[in-house]
Order: structure tokens, then sequence, then C-alpha cells
């Protein structure tokens, strides 16, 4: 709907703010509705390891789109900002500890290449000249170039960057729909007010579920609670490792982060387990045994945004005129959160998305 010149995007994740920053960056009026803080879900503790997708998966013209836009924004966000996300590039090695792994990670390499990425399997003697403190008794390990940022400040780096373009950040919680006949019309809120706007962008993680109940479509996204770790170490990690769904970030802030757990019946619950610290742990030291030696810096967990099928919801919603969702990445929210907002942006003004969004339909769950 290219006439949009106020857009409600409710939610102020890193899809909220980056929906608000592209279209921002258009002259368009934004305004983001959060009910805490910017950042204050999943986005404020991910691990935000910005890697390339294999080819195989689903999200892959989504990742390679985003892998583009990401290094745009690398030194544009910053400046139309002036917060240091903490940019920074290394390498990544996922790392086999068992044959069926390395024969896996070892398939990759000729897809990846032939596709241009840069992608290389290494014995256990090369995983130790990219990472010394990685564990010797690996099988060898899938490295590729990884770039990355720290997550909280990434979004508060979008969400101020769309405020300096003259969008608004309104911290009251959204409630309900505006609507005529099957156009959103604006937002209702806890307070009883009702905000008019010529479109609206649902992008509010797992709690996006919730407009199932205006809107009539089953927007299936629940939580999956994630703890992780923040350590201090000695010595910093030269390259990220990964490994049996765990992995270890050195950040350009210094710290460690370790995780995380793939909880799917916590529900909305972000508190922190002894046994979550201790999975953790267990496997950051099978990762790299120095860190049976790191210090507890922080303890926190988010509320991954999951799907049934593990795939995110972009696009309009069936049935209606107006009305967008940006929401479900799960564990790849950070990674892809470039493409799917610049997508929403587009479609909010009338342009088409680059890439076919057919997987990634928000009604393929159907109606209530």
């Amino acid at each position: 709907m290219a006439d949009a010149k106020h857009v409600a995007v409710v939610g102020g994740g890193v899809m909220g703010a980056g929906v608000a920053y592209w279209l921002s960056r258009e002259g368009v009026r934004v305004t983001i509705f959060e009910k805490e803080s910017i950042a204050s879900g999943a986005s404020g503790v991910a691990a935000a390891m910005l890697n390339e997708a294999f080819p195989h998966d689903p999200r892959y013209a989504l990742n390679q789109l985003t892998m583009r836009l990401h290094k745009e924004l690398g030194e544009q966000l910053q400046a139309d900002s002036g917060v240091d996300f903490g940019y920074m590039e290394n390498a990544h090695i996922a790392l086999a500890f068992s044959a069926a792994d390395a024969a896996r990670l070892r398939a990759e390499v000729p897809r990846l290449a032939a596709l241009g990425q840069q992608a290389e399997w290494v014995d256990p003697k090369g995983v130790l000249e990219v990472e010394p403190q990685a564990n010797p008794d690996t099988l060898g390990g899938l490295v590729q170039h990884q770039f990355q940022v720290i997550a909280s400040r990434f979004t508060l780096a979008l969400a101020t960057a769309a405020e300096r373009n003259g969008a608004a950040v309104v911290y009251r919680e959204v409630t309900g729909l505006a609507r005529e006949g099957s156009r959103a019309t604006g937002v209702q809120l806890a307070n009883g007010d009702t905000v008019a706007a010529d479109a609206v962008v649902l992008a509010a993680g797992p709690w996006t579920a919730n407009a199932s109940a205006w809107t009539g479509v089953r927007l299936g996204v629940h939580p999956v609670r994630g703890q992780i770790l923040r350590l201090e170490v000695d010595h910093p990690l030269r390259a990220s490792l990964s490994g049996e769904e765990m992995y270890i970030v050195s950040k350009a802030d210094g710290g460690l982060l370790a995780g995380a757990t793939e909880e799917h019946e916590a529900g909305f619950d972000t508190g922190v387990t002894p046994e979550g610290l201790a999975m953790i742990m267990q496997a950051a030291i099978k990762l790299a045994p120095p860190l049976a030696n790191a210090r507890l810096v922080n303890h926190v967990a988010g509320l991954r945004p999951g799907t049934a099928d593990d795939l995110p919801l972009i696009g309009a919603v069936p049935g209606w005129d107006a009305l967008y969702v940006c929401a479900g990445h799960f564990r790849r929210g950070m990674e892809l959160s470039a493409a799917s907002t610049k997508i929403i942006a587009d479609l909010v003004q009338g342009r088409p998305s680059p890439i076919d969004l057919a997987a990634f339909d928000p009604g393929r769950f159907g109606a209530l």
C-alpha cells in the first residue's frame, strides 16, 4: 500500500525496530508500540552470530539477502544511530564429535563452494590452528567466515536511528486492532486508547500469537525458552565454536556468550534454572575445555519465537488489508532480521518481495 503515511509497529525487538528503521529512512511516519522496553525479549540476549545458511535450508534465499543487507547496514546504521553495536568478523567452526556429524559437515563443503561461499573442512590439527582452545578430541570441523553483532545494541541502534528519522516509541501494550471491514486502521491499547494508522505490522515475537484472536488467523508462534550464560575469561576465543546445538562466541565488548538451551515446555517463563546452567557449562567445556576456568558473569533467558515448522511468518495476513506479520524466526532472528524487516517495509510501501515468500505465509496454519 504505497500511500501509507503512518505505520503502527507492534513490538520493540529486532523485527519491530528493523521495520521502523527501513520505513523511517523513506520518510514514513512510524510508531513502535512496546509494552516493556526496546530489546527486552530475546533480542536483548541473543548470541547474534550472522552466519550463511546451508543451501538446502528453506531460508537460504532469505539468508543470502540478509547477508548483503547486514553488510550494507554495518557503517550506515552506526552513522544513523550513533550506537556502537559491536560489529566484528571472525571464523566460525562447527565441530564434529561423531562420524555422522563429520560426514554431514563435510558434505556441505562442495555445496557451499558451488555457491561461491568460503567453507573448509579441517582435521583436528586444523581446528586447533584456527582456535587453539577448541577441544583436541574433535573429529574435525567445518570452518566458515562469520560476522556478528551485540544483539541488544544492534536492536537499540535500529530503534535509535528510526527515532532520529522521526519515528516514535510508545511504551504501551497493544490489546487489539482497529478495523474498517477487513482493513486494519490502527491499534487498540490497554489503557483504552485507539491509535489510527494506515498500516499495522505485528512483530511481537512469541506474543504475536495474541493477535490470532484479533485476526481470526492462526498465527502459530510460540515461546521457546533459551538460557544463555555470559562468561569472563582470561584468554578470549579467536573463533566462535558450535556443536550439538550449543555454541560459544566471543563478543566485541570482551564478553563470551555460551548457550543455549531449547525449552519448549517453559511457556512464557523467563526464569533460569540450575539444570540449564549445568547443561550449558558442560557443553561449553566440551567445545573448549579451558572454559572450565571461566567465571560466570550473568545467567539469563530469552523467549525465542518458534513455529511448528521452524519457519518464520513474513508477509500480509490473509483476509486483511494493511496488516502484516514479521515473527517466528526462532534461533535465527538476528541473522535473518535485515532481510525480513526490509521485505515488510517494501510490502507496506507497495513493492513486491525480492524473494518467494510462500514458505513463510502467515496464513499457513489456517483459521481459528
